[in-house]
């Protein structure tokens, strides 16, 4: 690309960030503990990607966080939801690319990662796609693999791969991962996530849910984890005292499937455009975020494999960790329907659909499947479909209210 290529691609960009940044800070509220987290995503996203120095680049959110940690500083989180960034790499990819492979390339090739170690976990076939694409572009790539079982046999396998990513690590940084170390790393992602659990209970009627998703991912663009996890104390804090809550009256809906990431917000916002509530979003990268390892568990059994044990992504054929999960929240939550959403490309979501709607259908919950892409051209069809699936919800909440009311 010339260079006006380039810098009409990052005002393009720029103002994509923009513009969900200014939609989402109208709809929270005024409280200066918000403004470290707003700080932290304008700071990852509105300054030049070149001017990135991590040793370690992350694409996607899988690589256990205490081997990229021990470089002192955040790594450099690719989670890969710019509709702009995407179009970086149309000339790389096949049309049916999965937006999130694309995106994630499209940030790499606009020389993001030039000096990085990049690590990639495959954990679908889109992520070994894009580990390939790299590999022969000449970057620096490691992979780490995610078997496709859990049993005895892939938890050797799985500890071995553990191994290689901590060695690449190593290797890269030109300095011994002792112990001591990691230790150190874990202490600090035990803290964060701690209160991230804390958070996540006290803004559940405080805040919407863009506000909170919002927030969750500000994790990902943290210079300092530490500091991170002490601005959100004091924002839990402030919700805690605020004793706000906000009106129950609406249909609350469970989001699931592919992950959302910012700035692509187009689902969640269009969920609360149609009157509903959006009480949890659920896919993996949202709940390894409130995975603690637990640092007394660590001191009995290895990270790695509470880490394996737990882990939620699409690699595995049959994800037992997510739909114990999922059934767990849904038992013990209010929930009036869930959306299940697909980004065009991301099969493996599909696969797990079939299992979930039996779990659905005994608990007499509805659900709505929405398959969308990062462009904006069939959000008039996604609103009408969303607002049917709606008027269903708020029918049964009204007649469930209705029969409690005359009960009483």
């Amino acid at each position: 690309m010339s260079d006006m290529e380039n810098r009409i691609n990052l005002s393009a960009y720029k103002k994509e960030m923009r513009d969900v940044l200014q939609r989402l800070v109208k709809t929270m509220p005024a409280y200066k503990e918000l403004r470290f987290f707003i700080k932290c995503v304008i700071n990852r996203y509105l300054t030049d990607l070149e001017k990135n120095n991590s040793d370690i680049v992350v694409i996607g959110s899988n690589i256990p966080e205490e081997l990229v940690l021990v470089s002192g500083k955040m790594p450099y989180w690719i989670l890969g939801g710019s509709r702009v960034s995407s179009m970086w790499a149309d000339d790389m990819v096949p049309r049916d690319t999965d937006p999130v492979s694309r995106s994630g390339l499209g940030y790499v090739l606009s020389g993001l990662a030039e000096n990085s170690l990049i690590l990639i976990p495959l954990v679908s076939d889109s992520t070994r796609k894009l580990a390939y694409v790299l590999k022969s572009r000449g970057f620096k790539v490691h992979t780490f693999h995610f078997p496709p079982v859990k049993d005895a046999q892939t938890l050797m396998e799985w500890r071995r791969q553990y191994e290689a990513c901590r060695d690449a690590v190593s290797l890269h940084l030109k300095r011994p991962l002792t112990k001591r170390v990691l230790q150190k790393s874990q202490e600090q992602i035990s803290r964060a996530k701690k209160q991230i659990q804390d958070f996540m209970e006290v803004s559940e009627n405080t805040l919407n849910g863009t506000g909170r998703m919002f927030i969750l991912g500000s994790y990902y663009c943290a210079d300092n984890l530490s500091e991170w996890s002490v601005q959100l104390e004091c924002l839990t804090e402030r919700l805690r005292k605020e004793h706000k809550h906000r009106n129950n009256e609406k249909s609350k809906v469970l989001l699931l499937g592919s992950p959302v990431y910012f700035p692509n917000y187009k689902v969640p916002f269009l969920i609360e455009e149609v009157g509903l509530e959006l009480f949890l979003q659920a896919d993996y990268t949202t709940l390894s975020m409130q995975d603690d390892l637990g640092l007394e568990q660590m001191q009995k059994e290895k990270a790695a494999d509470i880490f394996y044990r737990n882990d939620t992504s699409p690699a595995y054929v049959k994800n037992n960790s997510l739909y114990g999960r999922i059934e767990k929240l849904l038992t013990e939550k209010e929930i009036d329907g869930v959306v299940y959403h697909v980004l065009k490309g991301q099969i493996e979501y599909d696969f797990e659909l079939g299992r979930f709607e039996e779990l659905f259908e005994k608990l007499d919950i509805p659900v709505f499947r929405l398959e969308t892409d990062y462009n904006y051209q069939d959000i008039e069809q996604l609103r009408i479909r969303l607002e049917a699936f709606s008027e269903i919800l708020n029918q049964r909440r009204y007649a469930r209210f209705g029969k409690e009311t005359v009960a009483m």
